[in-house]
């Protein structure tokens, strides 16, 4: 039987307890201009170079706890790069015609607008999948649906992103009914022989994703019709064939390999609003899946009933072979609980190192 410590950990797990990765937290503070958002997938251009993919962003002032002047966005870029062992950030996003702020990657029929998901290079080429999102009936801060994905490839990442070149593709692996969703794009693993594509299927009114899966060809995610589905027990060229399986992922994810694990590990938040982190861990990429591991519980969530825990992940290029660096973002079920708490809404980091392998 196992048996749990007081933090909550399995005591056979190979995780010690998390710890607040401050050093990494406060990179990403600022009090004027870019003031917080969520989403945080993040890619590591080169050396010197990640770039930063927010969702939901807030432009503005911080004073005495509080966000001043508030304007909020649905999308922005962070360029965070290393110089003589520092790293500094710089936030990017667009203006209408008007010249007020906006969106920096937005549809291009003006329709909806864009939250950016998993995104990898694949030779001098970015690519990142958007997940197309628009108004839809529902409480505060969650009155929104999904309309669809689109792949970005971006063939001059290293420039301003407000210079980049775009284009824009729709993906067809894409199902959307009342009763059942399936998108892709939530996570990306590089094998030495395939780029797996992590997705989800959700159904009973949004709030129970699975995990499904698709493979193709490295540096081919472009090439639809190259990609391959798990079907449970093998793989398919025929998109019906997806199967879901590990019921309880959320919309955002990360599944990676890790050295000090010598498996691949699998971190998500558990559950419609749950503080916990959770982690499981597979010899594949497919799994079988172990069961799920917490990792760490958001303490933000003890501030108000009003606030919640979501975005977790691992962020690779951070991690090392015997520690995982893992982001997340902490939220309130109105905009006046993030505007009047200047505390909330921020990349939020933790330090999770490994004991040993299992």
């Amino acid at each position: 039987m196992m048996i749990s410590g007081q933090d909550g950990l399995k005591t056979n797990s190979p995780f010690a307890k998390a710890e607040p990765a401050k050093d990494i937290s406060d990179v990403f503070k600022s009090s004027k201009g870019w003031i917080g958002a969520d989403g945080n997938y993040s890619v590591k251009i080169s050396a010197e170079k990640t770039l930063w993919f927010y969702s939901d962003t807030w432009l503005g002032d911080v004073e005495n706890n509080k966000r001043k002047n508030p304007v909020l966005i649905n999308n922005s870029v962070g360029v965070q790069e290393f110089k003589h062992g520092k790293s500094t950030v710089q936030y990017h996003w667009g203006k209408t015609a008007a010249g007020k702020p906006s969106a920096l990657l937005v549809p291009k029929d003006g329709k909806g607008w864009f939250w950016p998901f998993a995104g990898i290079m694949q030779g001098e080429k970015l690519v990142i999948f958007l997940f197309l999102m628009e108004k839809a009936d529902g409480p505060s801060g969650f009155a929104f649906k999904n309309s669809g994905v689109v792949l970005a490839e971006i063939d001059n990442p290293n420039d301003s992103p407000n210079f980049w070149h775009i284009k824009q593709i729709k993906v067809p692996h894409v199902s959307i009914g009342e009763k059942r969703k399936v998108l892709f794009g939530s996570a990306i693993c590089v094998t030495k022989d395939f780029t797996y594509i992590y997705g989800y299927e959700e159904n009973k009114g949004g709030f129970y994703k699975k995990m499904l899966l698709a493979r193709c060809s490295n540096n081919q995610i472009a090439k639809f019709t190259g990609w391959e589905f798990f079907d449970g027990s093998g793989w398919s060229k025929n998109f019906e064939d997806a199967k879901a399986f590990m019921e309880g992922v959320a919309s955002e994810y990360s599944v990676n390999y890790v050295p000090g694990l010598n498996k691949f590990l699998l971190v998500y938040h558990d559950a419609f609003l749950s503080p916990d982190i959770v982690g499981r861990t597979s010899l594949n990429p497919w799994g079988p899946w172990s069961e799920k591991i917490k990792l760490h519980t958001c303490e933000e969530k003890s501030w108000s009933n009003e606030v919640f825990c979501y975005s977790g992940k691992v962020q690779p290029w951070l991690s090392k072979e015997n520690e995982i660096i893992i982001s997340y973002a902490a939220n309130a079920k109105s905009l006046a609980g993030v505007i009047n708490d200047a505390r909330l809404y921020w990349p939020t980091f933790i330090r999770v190192k490994i004991n040993a392998a299992p």
